[in-house]
């Protein structure tokens, strides 16, 4: 969410240091993992030879799509799109159902393993595993800072008449704060909604990047940092990283 231009506070994207892929499109656009993996990859091929870069990651797929090299499905059309999800009502993951139904439907071979890429690049990974109750804390910080900053970047979205991608409409905070602008919840309520459903994705990522994790080479040279404080780390990603 944080390559949305018109959501910088909603999205968190203030840094210490420039991002390459922060506030770059509108929320009117569509951005998928094809379309950040397309950005990400000539970003790094526009880079000296031999040159290092930190890739301040995104959620799952996205990550995996870059660090594993994984080959993308194409896009489908609306109408196939639209009879898959009809087909797919009653499925255990429907969501995924539908996916699957699509792409057979569009004549796309099955692909391998999401997890059983090969890195295009010399790896180091360093992933902060925040405990539970320094996560948690966290999240409630951060969902109260949405609510009391991203009021008037809220209201200047819904006033704008630009119509926000479904993806954006549905995003942790974007969704709250509209709702919140518009006086359909209290300010209560969308800072325990916030909350919760950030929580909710944590739990989920979690679990996603400790796979990852184990997904990699035996020889990518990995650091788990539990603690935060074992290495003084801010809450920006760019600042952990040292010579």
């Amino acid at each position: 969410m944080q390559v949305y231009r018109e959501i910088p506070v909603i999205t968190n994207q203030a840094r210490g240091r420039p991002a390459e892929l922060a506030g770059i499109v509108s929320v009117a656009e569509e951005w998928t993992v094809a379309s950040h993996k397309q950005r990400v990859d000539a970003t790094i091929s526009s880079l000296p030879a031999e040159i290092p870069f930190v890739l301040d990651s995104g959620t799952g797929m996205y990550l995996n799509a870059i660090l594993l090299d994984i080959p993308l499905a194409p896009k489908v059309s609306p109408e196939i799109r639209i009879r898959a999800e009809e087909m797919a009502v009653g499925a255990d993951n429907p969501r995924r159902a539908a996916r699957e139904i699509e792409l057979s439907m569009s004549g796309v071979r099955e692909r391998g393993s999401i997890w059983s890429g090969e890195p295009p690049y010399e790896i180091t990974l360093i992933y902060l595993r925040p405990q539970r109750l320094d996560l948690d804390r966290n999240i409630k910080t951060r969902s109260s800072r949405i609510v009391s900053e991203g009021q008037g970047e809220a209201k200047e979205l819904a006033e704008s008449g630009i119509v926000p991608n479904p993806s954006v409409r549905e995003a942790i905070g974007v969704r709250e704060m509209l709702l919140y602008v518009s006086d359909h919840i209290s300010r209560e309520e969308a800072e325990e909604t916030i909350a919760t459903r950030t929580r909710r994705l944590a739990r989920r990522q979690i679990r996603w990047f400790d796979k990852l994790a184990h997904s990699l080479p035996k020889e990518t040279n990995t650091l788990i940092v539990e603690e935060a404080r074992d290495l003084n780390i801010r809450h920006i990603m760019h600042d952990i990283i040292r010579a």
